[in-house]
């Protein structure tokens, strides 16, 4: 399947970038799930509003530099090359509509009966596979260094994840 989402959606760029690993549970048939997401390290950009407040209106968009690491979510846009390195760690990630969001984005599904492993679950709930609680937890997250420029489109955006320093680094 091609890349559904657009490149006019890219609002955040990095010279490197990470896959993110870990497992979880299919709330549909509990089967366990292999996950993947990306996340960027410090220095990336973020696509920034820029607005005049004295005038209160939109003035148009910046690039600008952040100091900590983010995992991306809700991604709408990816590029070719990222999209095909993150199906050869788990061809069940894949551009869907979601009925929960009545939005398109690249998700992971379960491998034994194709349900929708939402975002929502995976990154902002408590102890969601990429929101761990515990350094125990962020331990079950491994994360690959990938030396490759990424520019994405990414409407879930979350920065200086806590325990960072506790997930396993390839």
């Amino acid at each position: 399947m091609g890349n559904s989402g657009s490149k006019e959606n890219i609002n955040v760029r990095s010279s490197s970038y990470w896959i993110a690993r870990a497992t979880g549970e299919c709330d549909r048939c509990r089967a366990e799930v292999r996950l993947v997401a990306l996340a960027l390290p410090p220095n990336h950009q973020s696509l920034e509003l820029d607005w005049d407040i004295e005038a209160d209106e939109f003035v148009g968009y910046h690039w600008e530099t952040v100091e900590w690491s983010a995992f991306l979510f809700y991604v709408e846009y990816l590029p070719e090359k990222v999209r095909r390195r993150l199906q050869e760690v788990s061809k069940d990630y894949r551009f869907v509509l979601s009925e929960r969001t009545q939005g398109s984005y690249w998700a992971n599904h379960c491998a034994a009966c194709g349900a929708l492993m939402e975002d929502h679950d995976l990154f902002c709930e408590p102890d969601g596979a990429f929101l761990p609680t515990t350094a125990d937890g962020a331990a079950a997250v491994t994360l690959e260094r990938v030396d490759e420029t990424l520019e994405a489109g990414s409407v879930g955006y979350a920065c200086d994840p806590q325990f960072l320093e506790s997930m396993v680094a390839s």
